[in-house]
């Protein structure tokens, strides 16, 4: 609390205001519109988003460990989301 700093001051706000108000926003409408197990997985995102959004705005380095593993939890979603689509596409009738 000694070197507190107006930047400090807004960034604190930012994360407790208006990122929390808009996520739980997002979150509520999703969920009002459609079903949880589709909404929920999603929540696997906030990671990959973190770390890109601190590579782009504050000059991170993106390791290609961090990029791999963006990949699996990406493709992991789509098979979550398309795998039953897919599978039921190709059983032979």
């Amino acid at each position: 609390m000694a070197h507190l700093s107006w930047p400090t001051i807004g960034a604190v706000g930012y994360i407790a205001y208006l990122s929390t108000l808009l996520g739980f926003a997002v979150w509520s409408w999703l969920l009002s519109h459609y079903a949880a197990a589709t909404v929920a997985p999603f929540t696997l995102l906030v990671p990959v988003f973190g770390f890109t959004s601190s590579t782009l705005a504050l000059g991170e380095p993106l390791y290609p460990w961090k990029l791999a593993a963006a990949i699996l939890i990406i493709a992991g979603l789509c098979i979550n989301l398309a795998g039953a689509r897919i599978a039921m596409r190709l059983r032979p009738a």
